[in-house]
């Protein structure tokens, strides 16, 4: 068997590895026990520290799936823009405001997040991409919290992306290609 056989027989099979292995994916849980929560009802809190981001969401698909075990709480992903317009509106003392108004910015029903969830049962789906996000909780609207601390179970499913699956399926094609060379 000559070199040329042998280097394309192991892209092909590099490719194929690549490809079940991308696939099937690799999961990652966790918990996150005694969050505090917030006593104004719906207003978001939000994280001072930023989630962990996906550089490589060409790459890598990162979804996300979060669940708590309270139903009186929401959760929220938002940007850096949408954490700072909020944390403005509370700095302000808006918060005492936007809870007696009409208006649903950085509250229960404000759309301008990236991922928002209102059942913990169900959870909150998000798929990670570039960039800075924050991670929020706030209590619903006519809702009085129900406890002081939230427990948070994750699951982070990483599985290859659309490049990923493209350059596997262009390297077995040149594996083929050197493999059926003389």
């Amino acid at each position: 068997m000559g070199l040329k056989k042998l280097i394309g027989y192991a892209l092909s099979g590099l490719a194929v590895l690549l490809i079940a292995g991308g696939t099937i994916g690799y999961t990652v849980e966790g918990q996150i026990d005694d969050v505090p929560t917030p006593n104004i009802e719906g207003y978001v809190f939000f994280s001072d520290e930023a989630l962990p981001g996906n550089p490589a969401s060409l790459f890598i698909s990162a979804d996300t799936t979060v669940k708590w075990d309270r139903d009186d709480i929401f959760m929220v992903i938002a940007d850096e823009d949408k954490k700072s317009q909020c944390d403005g509106i509370r700095a302000s003392g808006g918060a005492f405001l936007q809870s007696t108004s009409d208006s649903q910015t950085c509250q229960y029903g404000d759309s301008g997040y990236e991922a928002t969830a209102i059942d913990g049962g169900d959870g909150l789906e998000w798929r990670v991409s570039d960039g800075e996000f924050y991670a929020g909780i706030g209590t619903k609207s006519g809702i009085l919290p129900a406890g002081t601390d939230l427990s948070i179970n994750y699951e982070v499913k990483l599985s290859a992306g659309a490049a990923t699956y493209l350059f596997s399926f262009l390297t077995g094609i040149g594996g083929l290609g050197l493999s059926r060379m003389k």
